[in-house]
């Protein structure tokens, strides 16, 4: 009996060697042979979808556009016989629709940059910001394709706030609604380009993308098994935070960080927001200080009852004249801005083309800030996966790998205020700076100083409506104001922040089995026993997992 109690002693001893030893043999074997990836096959289809109607709505841009060029030498265009509220809405409907193309094809891009960094060890983080994160080697994914597609994304939003345009004939006194056969051609080179890089991507990297999933455990599980990141022991406690710092036993925090603090590039997604909420609200105030300006000065020198006055209002509609002037009118041509011509310098085509350009040049800081908006809504969306894992009562639903997309997307309230304001921001920004073509027809003559000649094109102005670009820069404060949010949000509960860090997920997760309906949850998983440095994990049965236990540290089975 005296000899059995130290051996009695040295196999209880041993007993928590060994099953430490059991467990990291099975997590092994998890990342050898473990759960299976989710390609994603139906997201790769539904890409191909995307794509492919791109490519259909772009060549019929492209032949519809070209026709009417043709076919409409004097115009460039097609007149329509639309309402003003009728065009507002048909405006909007197309914004929604180009939204929905771009966000599609646009996804094999961000799919097959995340690969890419994975191949040339860059890969850190679920979601990299698409068109400022480039690839050294694979093509579709360089930077000045980037660059490229950018361009191409902000033609097809310029050319979409140009395409319904008003027009005037002088002398007939006709006014109706024309479609801009220039933009419609622009608008086809836009989606085109962006459809041309995504069948690039498709191409190129069939065979070298594991998953076209964008969920991020989707994405740890199949860099674990390719064995380029491994679970490191002792980390169960510890958030993306601490992904430098060594292995400790750690306290759980009831709040956690925020990704201002973990990613470089989100303060700098902060600062240009703010900015063009500053310039979004510098524009208004500066067309109403102008009309203010001009009667004022109108005053000084007519002192009869048709002095000009200037009373500002909130009219949605524009007002020309009148106490309630509510535009500016700017032509592209210097010297109708003067007064000095009744004819533009440039020819009619030339100016359409200006007109496009002109409205990419005022749509190049919103498109740029709508696309780095995607960083933060895609890393709050990520960190959201991973927080279905856990909650102290016990109510969490469980956290999937494999997801649908679509149901991702509009199940994300993040998601939804983004495409929101990608269709209605660049609209309200077509809707408050209106080309307006005028011009004469053939037959149509004016005088001047040498007599009666004919004017065929009188030239192309853009109103500009400080109501509605007021509009605008309360949508822009409050996208500057969302984004500031998701920044400095930080989640509630005990369970350390990920924000789609891979090898931080790979730390936390260390049993990727689920259940039936494909679910896992994380929770304690140091049993009954009272033990000082407790381990926290996974588990694909939620009866099995404990509360975080505040009072205790928290480094994983291998440390304690």
């Amino acid at each position: 009996m005296e000899q059995s109690t130290p051996q009695s002693k040295d196999g209880q001893a041993s007993a928590p060697d060994e099953q430490n030893q059991l467990l990291l043999e099975q997590l092994q074997e998890d990342e050898q042979k473990g759960p299976i990836v989710d390609t994603a096959s139906s997201t790769r289809h539904g890409c191909i979808g995307a794509i492919v109607t791109g490519m259909i709505l772009s060549l019929f841009c492209l032949i519809s556009g070209t026709y009417l060029l043709v076919a409409e030498r004097e115009k460039l265009g097609v007149t329509v016989s639309l309402s003003s509220s009728g065009k507002e809405a048909l405006s909007l409907a197309v914004n929604v629709v180009l939204a929905l193309c771009t966000d599609g094809m646009m996804f094999v891009h961000s799919v097959s940059l995340r690969w890419a960094l994975y191949r040339e060890k860059r890969l850190e983080f679920n979601t990299n910001i698409r068109l400022f994160t480039s690839s050294k080697e694979f093509g579709p994914n360089r930077w000045y394709i980037n660059m490229i597609a950018l361009l191409c994304l902000i033609l097809s939003y310029a050319a979409s706030s140009v395409l319904f345009v008003a027009a005037e004939t002088k002398l007939q006194n006709g006014y109706f609604t024309m479609i801009n056969a220039t933009a419609l051609v622009a608008l086809g080179l836009g989606l085109i380009g962006q459809s041309l890089i995504g069948i690039w991507c498709l191409v190129t990297s069939h065979k070298r993308i594991p998953t076209w999933s964008s969920n991020p455990l989707n994405s740890a599980l199949a860099v674990l098994q390719k064995g380029d990141l491994t679970h490191r022991p002792g980390r169960c406690m510890q958030p993306v935070h601490q992904r430098h710092a060594s292995n400790q036993p750690t306290n759980p925090t009831k709040r956690q960080g925020n990704m201002f603090s973990v990613h470089s590039k989100v303060r700098y997604i902060l600062g240009i927001m703010w900015a063009l909420a500053f310039l979004a609200i510098a524009w208004p105030t500066a067309i109403a200080l102008v009309l203010k300006a001009h009667a004022d000065k109108s005053k000084s020198w007519d002192v009869t009852e048709d002095a000009q006055c200037f009373e500002f209002g909130f009219h949605w509609s524009p007002i020309p004249y009148g106490c309630h002037i509510n535009e500016v009118n700017m032509a592209l041509s210097p010297d109708l801005n003067n007064g000095m011509k009744y004819n533009s310098d440039y020819s009619y085509g030339s100016q359409l083309v200006l007109c496009v350009l002109f409205v990419c040049l005022i749509q190049t800081g919103q498109t740029i800030v709508l696309h780095c908006l995607e960083l933060l809504v895609n890393l709050s969306r990520d960190e959201n996966v991973w927080r279905q894992a856990y909650s102290e009562k016990k109510e969490a639903s469980g956290t999937q790998r494999a997801t649908n997309p679509f149901y991702a997307a509009v199940s994300s309230w993040e998601n939804i205020v983004q495409f929101i304001a990608k269709a209605v921001m660049h609209w309200i920004i077509g809707q408050s700076l209106i080309p307006s073509f005028v011009w004469y027809d053939s037959t149509e003559y004016l005088y001047d100083s040498e007599g009666l000649v004919p004017y065929y094109h009188y030239g192309i102005f853009f109103e500009m409506h400080y109501a509605r670009l007021l509009v605008y820069a309360i949508l822009a404060v409050f996208l500057a104001a969302f984004g500031t949010y998701l920044a400095f949000k930080r989640p509630r509960g005990y369970q350390p922040v990920a924000l789609g860090h891979l090898q931080t997920l790979i730390d936390l997760i260390d049993d990727w089995k689920t259940n039936r309906d494909g679910r896992m949850w994380w929770g304690d998983k140091t049993g009954s026993g009272d033990s000082e440095v407790r381990h926290a994990g996974t588990c694909c049965e939620k009866e099995e997992l404990g509360p975080i236990l505040s009072s205790y540290n928290y480094a994983g089975r291998w440390l304690a």
